[in-house]
């Protein structure tokens, strides 16, 4: 997943869930998160570029061509049930249809769901609409979404586990309505759906398909546009669906071609010598560059995302709290913010961004003290220190970053061996806890759920609890968030369980970043959603 770069565009988004279910009947649309129109989110365009807006989408769309996205690394599966990367979701948001979406303002709206229900806080009827067909023409129904419930939570290489663990059954009501039953109140399932747990995969696909789903997503999905071919460590080809469901706006293009582009001022060139259209993230030091270049447009979006290095602590050295805190006391963490990300962000002070209601400024970033590290290491037995593997995913930024923290501890006489490594492998080493620390950048989700339960509740079998964190006062703070639908009284409970994963250690908090997207002027009709996915069905090219 959790590519460095790979989630530096996240995701501002809103809270909502069964919070909001719960006020709600039949509803055509899920009301906006409160305080979600305070979420900023700024752009910036250079003199003589257009914004490419909603409404720059209004002036006459023009139909075909092939849109060219720069990708910062490349995709990792195609089976947005057994996906970690954000990148994959770059593609997904065009080629997978979710069951809720996320509209401009950050609110939850219907999509592939025509309205739902709550008839009690631990029951969700989701009304499909009607003649929804997968790209094979197999019919999305009730039936078809329960499969695919019932597959994210029973696969073993589900990554969507943790994410549907609160759902104790998914049955079929009618051809049209699915009921899913919650094994507590979750204020959180909404937003939950807007993403890859809510995007259903045709199961005449799957069942053809087999694990080659990773591959090959041929009729998989229900969005605007369909899988063509994925050539590895070259490109995503995917082409406009003609039988899109929606009959409003696009798609428009022919094709969309993704191309992985690893080194950032490549991609940034690729863009500025028209080999591309729009890249998915414009790196820190490029920033100023592309902002004083009059023939892009540069958004600066920002983000729900976090970023931090996961400790394991099944094993040692980490599964030693006293290391751990000793690590986290090495570390200069505004150092790294402004030295690698250029300040293209803030210093985290927990996985909850200043972009969510839920984030609380009295919690402040941990500061450097090397006393206090030497203290841990006594405190553990290694007063001269100890070694460890830093694992850091292969782009410019990851690895710069990896020098910088191993500098860092070795003035604290820690040891720290930086081993560079793709996306493919983190996932995998992650999920069977086969490393010592990681990177892990998390794009951020619309409720602060998303950022919390999956990490750092102790769910068997939820494979984003990388660090292996169980604490009993920490899982009981988790659920209680889930079952209190007050954003106040929300709040209060996230910042206690931060207060515990300070004091335990399993990550350190790094940065919550800020996002800024480059593309050419050509693309109209792009509207940035800030959760940093590039969607493109009402996208066009202008000329």
């Amino acid at each position: 997943m959790l590519n460095r770069r790979q989630l530096l565009r996240s995701t501002l988004l809103l809270s909502g869930g069964l919070a909001l279910l719960a006020a709600c009947a039949p509803a055509p649309s899920a009301p906006s998160t409160p305080g979600a129109a305070s979420a900023p989110g700024g752009a910036t365009t250079p003199a003589g570029a257009s914004q490419p807006t909603a409404a720059a989408a209004a002036a006459s769309p023009t139909r075909g061509g092939t849109l060219r996205v720069g990708l910062s690394v490349d995709v990792v599966t195609l089976d947005p049930h057994l996906s970690g990367s954000k990148f994959d979701r770059q593609v997904y948001h065009n080629l997978y249809d979710p069951l809720f979406i996320l509209d401009e303002k950050l609110g939850i709206q219907p999509n592939l769901a025509e309205s739902y229900q709550t008839p009690d806080p631990q029951t969700l009827l989701i009304k499909l609409r009607s003649g929804l067909k997968f790209h094979d023409g197999t019919d999305l129904n009730a039936e078809a979404a329960r499969f695919n419930f019932d597959r994210m939570a029973n696969d073993p290489k589900s990554v969507r586990k943790g994410e549907v663990a609160n759902i104790a059954s998914a049955e079929v009501v009618d051809p049209l309505t699915l009921k899913l039953s919650l094994k507590q109140p979750d204020s959180s399932l909404l937003a939950t759906l807007t993403d890859r747990a809510g995007m259903m995969i045709s199961p005449t696909a799957l069942g053809k398909l087999g694990a080659d789903l990773g591959n090959n997503a041929t009729g998989a999905g229900t969005g605007p546009f369909q899988f063509v071919e994925w050539v590895p460590d070259d490109h995503v080809l995917l082409k406009r669906n003609d039988s899109y469901w929606s009959t409003s706006g696009g798609p428009y293009f022919d094709q969309i071609r993704y191309r992985p582009i690893p080194d950032d001022t490549v991609k940034l060139q690729s863009l500025q010598n028209n080999e591309i259209d729009v890249l998915d993230y414009l790196a820190p030091r490029n920033v100023s560059t592309a902002k004083s270049d009059s023939n892009l447009v540069v958004i600066d979006v920002p983000s729900l995302a976090a970023f931090w290095f996961t400790l394991n602590t099944t094993r040692p050295p980490f599964s030693d709290k006293n290391l751990r805190l000793a690590l986290v006391y090495g570390l200069d963490v505004d150092a790294l913010v402004k030295g690698v990300y250029l300040g293209v962000g803030v210093p985290a002070n927990g996985p909850i961004s200043p972009a969510s209601w839920a984030y609380d400024d009295s919690i402040k970033p941990v500061a450097r003290d090397l006393n206090k590290a030497r203290q841990y290491l006594a405190a553990a037995g290694q007063p001269n220190g100890f070694s460890f593997d830093f694992e850091v995913v292969n782009v410019p930024i990851g690895i710069q970053e990896g020098e910088v923290v191993k500098a860092q501890l070795a003035e604290a006489g820690i040891t720290c061996n930086v081993v560079q490594i793709d996306g493919a492998r983190q996932l995998s080493d992650g999920n069977n806890k086969t490393y010592d620390m990681t990177s892990y950048d998390w794009s951020g989700r619309p409720d602060p759920d998303g950022n919390t339960y999956q990490f750092f509740h102790t769910t068997p079998g939820v494979s984003l609890n990388w660090s292996g964190i169980s604490n009993p006062q920490l899982d009981q703070l988790l659920e209680q968030t889930r079952q209190v639908t007050d954003h106040d009284q929300r709040k209060q409970l996230y910042s206690q369980a931060i207060q515990i994963l300070t004091a335990e250690a399993p990550v350190v908090w790094e940065i919550h970043p800020v996002e800024p997207k480059a593309l050419s002027p050509k693309l109209q009709g792009y509207t940035p959603i800030p959760d940093g996915m590039l969607r493109f069905r009402d996208a066009y090219l202008k000329g």
